[in-house]
């Protein structure tokens, strides 16, 4: 890096105890837990499998999370007035992405609090389209099942993870 005069960024940048002993340390310093790794929209911490053995979990980041969600409402809020079908379609392909990016072992929960809230505020919009009333929810899972949303899906389960990890 002195090659090119590159400096690290202080407040970006730091030293974390992460692995397979952190919690150990973590408790010598008087921490409940070790500290957490933001990375690429995902939150990295210690935890362990069901065998009890030590396992990096990722979740979906906080922040991301919420910007994705009012991304998404945005969207919705433009399209409102379009044909349910082009709404389904365009729908899709947004929560298609967001899937294949975040649909990793041990956030199915996150995605599922997605495809909820896409849900109900979908709902919300369809309600909003016309001074008729609302629409209530029977009717909307009926217009739901013809034209269905699609459901979370992990893209990377544990067995494909675990492979990746050894590589």
């Amino acid at each position: 890096m002195g090659k090119f005069s590159l400096n690290l960024e202080p407040t970006k940048t730091s030293l974390v105890e992460f692995g397979r002993f952190a919690q150990r340390q973590a408790g010598k310093h008087g921490r409940k837990r070790p500290e957490t790794i933001y990375f690429l929209g995902f939150t990295l911490y210690c935890t362990r499998n069901l065998k009890g053995n030590f396992r990096i979990g990722m979740r979906t980041e906080r922040s991301r999370l919420q910007r994705t969600l009012m991304r998404l409402q945005d969207v919705m809020r433009r399209m409102r007035h379009l044909p349910v079908r082009e709404q389904v379609d365009n729908l899709n392909l947004l929560l298609r992405g967001h899937y294949a990016y975040f649909g990793i072992a041990g956030n199915f929960r996150v995605l599922q609090k997605v495809y909820r809230a896409v849900e109900r505020y979908w709902h919300k919009m369809l309600c909003s389209r016309s001074w008729k009333g609302r629409i209530r929810w029977t009717v909307f899972n009926q217009i739901k099942a013809r034209s269905p949303l699609l459901r979370p899906k992990l893209y990377l389960p544990y067995r494909k993870l675990q492979s990746i990890a050894m590589l």
